[in-house]
């Protein structure tokens, strides 16, 4: 009996021995949320609502949420507890929020289609915790990798569905103005139609509608709608023969949430003569804007600032056979003339300089149909609206607290305060005295569970696109009728 009692004192000194020596924290790439705290202490803090950064004394996150910030933990003995300590020269910034996040490619000339796994994977590597995803051909593929995020089964940012676009431009770019004909969107649709159409998505979880190429008249209805059921609307008012389907004016009395690229459609001449008058409008009615830049200038813009614009191969993530594709269709001619581009930044600037701050959110729009990813993308945005004028901490804001409240989804996300979920990311540097350094990034929470940029990068290298001729099929566009017979 007393060697049976010795040898179960030996193994239980074993067992707490082995227990001591284990690491403090380990962090699988695709592991279950930590149960236990998270303290995260040293490094630099910027909330998402200050103006400027401070000493990060300690932040506690507890089962995906952040309980306590600035904590004092001097005498805080730790139990069950992952301890993170950061650098001096590391800072800690909310997780960011993509309000024109394209999922959709289009890498076989037969229109846009969804690509949701890999392309979500790639903005969460660059600190991109959620998404909106701006319109969709194949919204059910949106719904389902976001069905599986939730559930823990997928790895990617919190993807806030649009579902398709309401409007002409269901139909792609067959459709130039809401006048053209659209099978996915008639022009004899019914109040009921479309009234039924967005209950339909907001019962399928869709909290923010896009409106493009629809008239004055249904875009009344569209925003009557989606209020009615709790979700709020942005629009592409302008059509491609450069005229509005809809007026700015006429949007915003209507009660349009947010706008999109653009305040009026000149290149200072006199389409832009009411460029102020529209901005105090914007700023009257609180409606935020997302100006697009690093798409509407990125070409010029990657000439000029060159690395700076692209600083990693953006290509690997292709297939083989989808990079051949890309790489003979070569670059798209620019989105929009020197001129034009001047007055998309004269406005954005115009639109801080007023007092619409807070009113500015980012957006990638990236074009889909290059080898470059909106994942990046975001960092261009960021750095093309410094490059407008846009203090840094302001941008930050758009990146972060802006984007929560625009979507209606502050009190969850969006900054980093007690009671929010646990979505933030660590970088190396100080993004007030360089934006870049938003690429610097050491790793990502989202939910309270962390994740490696590399080991995330790494998993979605050769994935977006057909391998191969016979491999078009998912990659191609088919345009479904509103009514079907």
């Amino acid at each position: 009996m007393k060697k049976l009692v010795k040898s179960f004192i030996r193994l239980f000194k074993m067992v707490i021995l082995s227990l001591l020596l284990m690491p403090a924290v380990t962090y699988p790439q695709w592991s279950d949320p930590p149960l236990n705290e998270i303290i995260i202490r040293g490094g630099w803090l910027f909330d998402g609502v200050s103006n400027s950064l401070r000493k990060n004394t300690g932040i506690v996150i507890r089962e995906g949420k952040i309980v306590e910030i600035d904590a004092d933990l001097q005498e805080k003995i730790f139990s069950a507890t992952s301890v993170i300590d950061l650098t001096n020269s590391e800072t800690i910034l909310p997780g960011m929020i993509d309000l024109h996040a394209h999922y959709n490619f289009n890498l076989v000339d037969v229109g846009r289609v969804e690509e949701v796994k890999y392309n979500g994977i790639i903005f969460l590597a660059n600190g991109v915790t959620s998404t909106w995803s701006a319109g969709e051909y194949y919204p059910e593929r949106v719904l389902e990798q976001r069905n599986l995020v939730d559930a823990g089964e997928s790895v990617g940012p919190r993807l806030f569905a649009s579902g398709p676009y309401f409007g002409g431009f269901r139909c792609e770019y067959s459709v130039k103005t809401a006048a053209d004909e659209c099978s996915a969107w008639p022009n004899d649709i019914t109040e009921e139609e479309i009234r039924a159409e967005v209950d339909k998505w907001a019962e399928k979880g869709v909290i923010s509608i896009k409106i493009k190429q629809a008239t004055p008249g249904e875009a009344k209805i569209l925003i009557e709608q989606a209020h009615k059921n709790g979700m709020t609307t942005t629009g592409h008012l302008a059509n491609y023969n450069g005229e509005y389907d809809v007026d700015l004016r006429d949007a915003i009395l209507m009660g349009i949430d947010r706008i999109e690229h653009r305040i009026t459609l000149g290149e200072g001449g006199p389409k832009s003569k009411n460029m102020k008058e529209m901005i105090d409008l914007i700023i009257k009615h609180q409606v935020y804007y997302d100006a697009n830049l690093q798409m509407y200038g990125g070409i010029n813009l990657r000439k000029e600032l060159a690395a700076d614009m692209v600083w990693t191969d953006e290509a690997k993530y292709f297939t083989p056979y989808t990079q051949k594709l890309l790489e003979a269709r070569g670059e798209p001619p620019p989105e929009s003339s020197p001129p034009e581009f001047a007055q998309r930044v004269l406005e954005l600037k115009n639109l801080y300089e007023s007092g619409g701050e807070k009113l500015l959110v980012v957006g990638t729009d990236e074009p889909v149909y290059t080898t470059l990813l909106p994942g990046f993308a975001y960092h261009r945005e960021l750095l093309a609206m410094v490059y407008a004028g846009i203090p840094n901490i302001f941008v930050l804001k758009a990146a972060t607290i802006n984007g929560a409240n625009a979507l209606g989804i502050a009190d969850k996300i969006g900054s980093i305060e007690p009671g929010k979920l646990a979505d933030l990311f660590v970088v190396t540097g100080n993004p007030l005295q360089d934006i870049k350094t938003t690429r610097n990034i050491q790793f990502v929470l989202k939910d309270g569970k962390m994740y490696k940029p590399d080991s995330l990068l790494k998993s979605a290298e050769g994935r977006i696109g057909p391998n191969g001729p016979n491999d078009h099929f998912d990659w191609e566009l088919r345009v479904k009728p509103l009514r079907i017979e």
